[in-house]
């Protein structure tokens, strides 16, 4: 009788440790920018994003959201490129870059949909909103997140420029900027 009573034990502790990695739905993530409309001069689109294992490799103007990702459950900040005044449309780089890293960490759940928001409020980097990222955090963005956008050239957080690497600088993987 014990080992019909352990058996069942056994099966029902299984079946509810099995029940939280069994579900139907994805677990995925958009970007948002939630940066207003405005005009050709004022826009804001987001060029690129990041969060935990995932890229949002297509642009989002502003007012608009990504096509959802798929990602896994986890908890991290969100990394982003703002393009001030660049329309996607015209098939050119954008002129400028601003790294934008998440405000707050963002977590998601096994078969939920996270959100990345990306404005004044929600993100730091955007130094027109007067929250420019420390140099520090500007570094690890420019250098490991997006590289290959900041290659050959430096980033400098508190005025939010970039400029081209001068003779004798160096870094493997580019610096921090924007082209």
């Amino acid at each position: 009788m014990n080992v019909r009573k352990f058996a069942v034990f056994s099966w029902f502790v299984a079946s509810l440790s099995s029940a939280g990695c069994n579900t139907s739905e994805p677990t995925t993530a958009v970007l948002s920018n939630d940066y207003p409309v405005a005009s050709d001069a004022e826009t804001m689109a987001v060029y690129r994003g990041w969060w935990s294992v995932a890229q949002f490799a297509e642009p989002v103007l502003a007012g608009q959201v990504s096509d959802p990702i798929r990602v896994v459950r986890g908890s991290d900040y969100g990394y982003a490129l703002l393009a001030p005044g660049w329309e996607p449309a015209l098939g050119t780089s954008p002129a400028t870059l601003i790294p934008l890293r998440s405000a707050e960490q963002l977590s998601v759940d096994r078969g939920e949909l996270l959100t990345f928001r990306v404005s004044p409020s929600a993100t730091v980097g955007d130094c027109a909103a007067g929250s420019p990222l420390t140099q520090e955090d500007a570094d690890f963005i420019t250098q490991r997140i997006f590289p290959v956008e900041f290659s050959g050239l430096v980033y400098d957080a508190a005025s939010c420029s970039t400029s081209a690497i001068a003779s004798g600088e160096g870094g493997a993987g580019g610096e921090a900027g924007a082209p």
